[in-house]
């Protein structure tokens, strides 16, 4: 017989598993379960990218993703301090190499200060002095830029919603949804003939 659940979440990645470690904690006595197709966590995008904690240089002042941005950069490192990982806040350049991008650059400039991000303008001999390799006409210094090692960061929130009473199937492929006449929604793996289990609510972070 299928195990039922109130949530269930798909996908291993730092969504799936941050959305499951978030709902144990709104919800400490829902039976929430995550599953993954892969042995661990973080296989996919995850665990291939440059790990940058970005500021939020791009977006529109006042805009939602200008504020969801920074907001989840102090959420990420705060998580990270709590649970002794590292962050290495080594900030980058936005250089301009030309006339052109010198403007935009200029305008970039304004943009992270109205977003209250901590940067500076840097001249093209200050840019030199601390990279003499980069050839341009000046620098945006984001000094809020970090990166950090986002596996073992998905790994420790693995671990968080265990501890909450989290349940996860590594190694568990999700190969059909059929929605139940009570509502419910039954989910089938290759490895088992019957439903896997019963939901209420359903949370797809599979990529």
């Amino acid at each position: 017989m299928a195990k039922v659940h109130d949530f269930i979440v798909i996908g291993g990645g730092i969504v799936g598993v941050s959305t499951a470690w978030q709902l144990q904690r709104k919800y400490p006595h829902a039976s929430i379960v995550l599953v993954e197709k892969e042995s661990n966590f973080a296989k996919h995008q995850t665990g291939h990218n440059s790990g940058v904690i970005h500021a939020g240089v791009y977006y529109q002042p006042g805009s939602l993703k200008a504020d969801f941005c920074k907001r989840g950069a102090e959420a990420t490192k705060r998580f990270c301090a709590q649970h002794n990982i590292k962050v290495e806040n080594c900030g980058k350049l936005l250089v301009a190499t030309n006339a052109v991008e010198k403007q935009r650059m200029d305008a970039l400039y304004e943009r992270c200060i109205e977003n209250g991000i901590d940067v500076s303008l840097l001249s093209q001999t200050e840019l030199e002095e601390i990279e003499p390799n980069i050839t341009g006409l000046g620098a945006i210094k984001v000094e809020a830029t970090s990166i950090v090692d986002y596996r073992l960061v998905t790994q420790t929130m693995a671990e968080q919603f265990q501890l909450l009473g989290g349940e996860v199937l590594l190694s568990t492929e999700v190969t059909a949804l059929t929605e139940q006449q009570d509502w419910s929604i039954s989910i089938a793996s290759p490895m088992e003939r019957q439903p896997l289990c019963k939901l209420a609510n359903l949370s797809c972070a599979a990529g």
